[in-house]
């Protein structure tokens, strides 16, 4: 943290100055005095600075003298210091030690020797965290970190994206649901199949899940994606069971450049899973689901 230095300010001295009063401040009553119904200053009891002191400064027996009934002053030994100037000083508060130091600097005004600067300006983010941008000349990356090759340009409202199809393997759906959703009809098949349900089903976030994966392996590997600003909509609308195959599909409802962002557009999308039924085609949608994503704008 730079301070900006304060006229009155002793640029030899470290820590900031006490500001005196003037002719032109409240308060001034004349050399020696302090505002009216106050005490002597810290200063007034210091005595005056040393050019103002008596005594030839070459000479070695020289001494100064502070106000009268006070020990006279030796001129090694330090004088006594303002309650401003007697607090330490922490690294990030020293005092520039010159004019040029206290004064802001710019980008084109970088000190000699420090690294060039962008003025790409940097996005801020909810909460003021900034979002730096893209380092110059090097290739966008998608959500898997591959070069992309779709951009918030190219998902126009209308399009859509076939995720393709995924089978649900009960071991891995009674896993999950054991590890973070341990509901009997979903880890017990006892007594799930003694129930209303006839049997184990999937955690709800089992089959988001399903979703997401195939939403990042047809999707965001090719994209420049960035985070996800949140959901509008997640609905199960069917039990999704050990063996079901599932269609999968994306698509775009909206899309517009973030203000909040700059660099970024803002998609509106719509993904559902439907179960396949032994002619391969849909028989009942399980999942639907609305959110948004951010995407990087094509670089020009």
């Amino acid at each position: 943290m730079t301070d900006i230095a304060t006229p009155g300010t002793d640029p030899d001295r470290p820590g900031p100055a006490t500001p005196q009063p003037g002719p032109d401040r409240p308060g001034f009553a004349g050399p020696g005095t302090s505002p009216a119904g106050t005490g002597p200053t810290a200063w007034d009891q210091a005595g005056p600075t040393v050019p103002e002191q008596a005594g030839d400064p070459g000479s070695a027996g020289a001494q100064q003298t502070g106000p009268a009934g006070t020990e006279p002053i030796v001129p090694d030994q330090a004088r006594p210091a303002s309650p401003e100037q007697a607090r330490p000083t922490s690294p990030d508060q020293a005092r520039p030690t010159s004019p040029d130091q206290a004064r802001p600097t710019s980008p084109d005004q970088a000190a000699p020797g420090a690294p060039p600067t962008h003025h790409e300006s940097s996005a801020v983010a909810p909460g003021g965290s900034a979002v730096a941008p893209s380092p110059v000349g090097l290739p966008v990356r998608s959500g898997t970190g591959a070069p992309a090759e779709l951009f918030f340009e190219d998902l126009t409202p209308g399009r859509t994206f076939d995720l393709g199809v995924v089978l649900v393997d009960g071991d891995e759906m009674v896993a999950f649901a054991r590890r973070f959703d341990p509901q009997w009809y979903h880890v017990d098949p006892e007594q799930a199949a003694a129930s209303h349900h006839g049997g184990l089903i999937a955690s709800g976030f089992y089959t988001v899940s399903l979703f997401m994966r195939a939403y990042v392996d047809h999707v965001l590997a090719r994209a420049a994606a960035d985070a996800s600003p949140g959901l509008e909509e997640l609905r199960w609308l069917a039990p999704v069971r050990a063996g079901d195959r599932l269609t999968v599909r994306l698509d775009v409802a909206g899309s517009r450049p973030s203000a909040a962002r700059p660099g970024l557009g803002t998609v509106s999308l719509t993904g559902t899973m439907f179960r396949l039924g032994p002619d391969d085609q849909p028989d009942r949608e399980v999942l639907r689901t609305r959110f948004r994503g951010w995407f990087t704008l094509r670089p020009t």
